[in-house]
């Protein structure tokens, strides 16, 4: 067989289709996946809906990035992976053979982890995108914090440092906030819903403000903790508008703000900021491992082990069973309408 089933985005802003395409072969430092699972994603509903990350000279485009299957191709170089092997790894948007919604993916082998043993492969899927995303969010080239996998910097203070994560209900929250109890981040604040405050304690925050407070009590609140001191705000919601993410920030020290909402503009109105005397940092990134090989690679090394010791907990999911074209768009239509459901993992084959 050398074709195999797909649903892909054919044109841009059109419903996605199923569709068949060639099965790649893996080269060198390269594994071909027969897919079990594909994990849906927001940026999926903007790949399809203004064909984001890849532009319409590249259509058709496969979605999903978290890919969960069976080796059963080695290209030359591999040695960490052989056939047969239960897998998890992360695609690239741009190249359609790596994404997940086909029946044979082909993965980068240093972005590939072995499948952890203390979890389902359903919830292993769950950790793959969302969590790299805020790995280099908090330890990359986002707030550029020493990474407790890199040799000890033992003039970062992890201890005394703050940390705001704006939407900490949402995955990549979640995880930013499990990341950084692991480093020993020492104030760990969130602004999130009020009803999962529980489950965000657990996974480490210290404080949980309740995001359906107005914009000045947040910030009173976040501040009767931090005084003028918070260099680091994390914000995680695809919002139109970062200006009260960005007043949170010190004002007499140079702070950065790291937004992981790349397909947004600058959205920030300067004349609301406030007197930031030195100035602050605006950071953003596209979580394309490519461009960041080796701190990826490092941490797909480890992040069974994270999984296994439970540093990282998977989130909830649902289910679409099978290539289901009909049920995918409809997932794709929450998204685009910001309804933020549930995350859901198709069920490939």
């Amino acid at each position: 067989m050398s074709t195999q089933k797909a649903v892909a985005v054919v044109a841009k802003g059109q419903p996605v289709q199923l569709i068949e395409r060639p099965i790649p072969k893996p080269k060198a430092g390269e594994v071909l996946v027969k897919v079990s699972i594909a994990g849906l994603n927001p940026h999926d509903g903007l790949v399809r809906d203004i064909a984001y990350f890849i532009g319409e000279e590249n259509l058709p485009a496969v979605l999903s990035i978290d890919i969960v299957g069976e080796v059963v191709q080695v290209g030359d170089a591999v040695t960490a992976f052989k056939i047969g092997d239960k897998v998890m790894g992360q695609g690239d948007p741009a190249v359609p053979d790596t994404n997940g919604t086909q029946e044979y993916a082909l993965l980068d082998a240093d972005f590939t982890a072995h499948l952890p043993a203390s979890i389902s492969p359903d919830q292993a899927n769950t950790i793959i995108l969302n969590v790299l995303t805020s790995y280099l969010a908090v330890f990359g080239p986002g707030f550029e914090i020493p990474s407790p996998l890199s040799t000890p910097d033992k003039s970062f203070d992890y201890g005394n440092t703050t940390i705001v994560v704006v939407g900490g209900g949402s995955a990549c929250g979640k995880f930013a906030i499990q990341l950084a109890a692991w480093a020993g981040i020492g104030t760990i604040i969130t602004v999130a819903g009020k009803t999962g405050e529980v489950g965000l304690r657990f996974m480490g925050a210290t404080h949980v403000i309740d995001r359906s407070l107005s914009e000045e009590d947040i910030r009173s609140e976040i501040h009767s903790i931090t005084g003028d001191e918070l260099l680091y705000v994390l914000d995680c919601i695809n919002r139109d508008d970062h200006t009260p993410s960005v007043r949170l920030l010190s004002d007499t020290k140079k702070g950065t703000f790291v937004p992981l909402a790349v397909s947004r503009p600058n959205t920030i109105d300067e004349s609301k900021v406030g007197p930031k005397k030195e100035g602050y940092v605006f950071k953003k990134f596209v979580a394309r491992l490519s461009l960041f090989r080796e701190i990826a690679k490092e941490f797909y090394q480890v992040l069974p082990k994270l999984i296994d010791e439970g540093v990282l907990r998977p989130t909830a999911f649902e289910v679409i069973e099978g290539l289901d074209v009909g049920m995918i768009n409809a997932q794709l239509d929450k998204f685009s309408e910001r309804a933020w459901p549930s995350r859901v993992n198709v069920h490939v084959q």
